[in-house]
């Protein structure tokens, strides 16, 4: 009999150490820790994103974000632009993230807007920048456009100096300093429709120059 309690008690002992060791290397993380993806490093914002730009991690669920994204929600970020400064190792949620605007729609392309065309623009326009555009003649609103390129006379694109080397910029107008080069013209992206209105003002009996006026918010690229 003492030989029977003997074995029982060390099979107690044992399944009490494995059930520990199962606590630490698994059941806490089950019970305490939510799995959600976090970002792999720093993410500024305007990034489009692909899913090996984040991971999971484990995370207490005291500390977890409402609508924290999981691992099953990943492929939903392809494509996607971040509308804000992530940091590495942080959570993410939907609402960080927007649809890219910046691109063509089937019945839109890139068209030129000649220098000799423009009375007035700032020196500060970059790709990605909204811009309304006016008729000195009458004053009145042809359209609104995003901006896809702004060249050089050597068809270079201007870029602010310091972030060259970059892939986003994020600069407020007011914050665009130092120019790589000098503007010779832009191009917007509009309908065939919309880019014949534009050339009317500037090629009918009584032509008009444009006005170019950028809207403060930047689409970032």
């Amino acid at each position: 009999m003492k030989r029977i309690k003997s074995v029982i008690g060390i099979l107690l002992i044992i399944l009490s150490v494995a059930g520990l060791f199962l606590w630490e290397w698994k059941g806490r993380n089950v019970i305490l820790l939510e799995d959600v993806l976090v970002a792999t490093k720093e993410i500024v914002k305007g990034t489009t994103v692909d899913g090996s730009m984040f991971t999971t991690k484990g995370v207490s669920k005291d500390n977890l974000l409402k609508s924290a994204l999981t691992p099953e929600d990943v492929r939903m970020l392809d494509g996607k632009v971040t509308s804000q400064y992530i940091a590495e190792n942080g959570q993410i949620i939907m609402d960080y993230f927007r649809d890219d605007e910046f691109c063509l729609k089937p019945e839109e392309s890139v068209f030129v807007i000649k220098p000799d065309w423009v009375d007035m623009r700032s020196s500060s326009l970059r790709r990605g920048d909204a811009v309304d555009i006016y008729s000195t003649a009458e004053g009145n609103l042809i359209g609104s456009y995003l901006v896809a390129f702004v060249k050089d006379e050597a068809e270079r694109e201007v870029r602010d100096a310091s972030l060259e080397s970059q892939d986003v910029t994020d600069k407020e107008i007011l914050q665009r300093l130092d120019s790589t080069s000098s503007i010779d013209h832009i191009e917007i992206i509009a309908t065939l429709g919309e880019y014949e209105e534009i050339v009317s003002y500037t090629n009918g009996a009584t032509s008009s120059a444009l006005i170019i006026v950028q809207r403060g918010e930047k689409l970032d690229t």
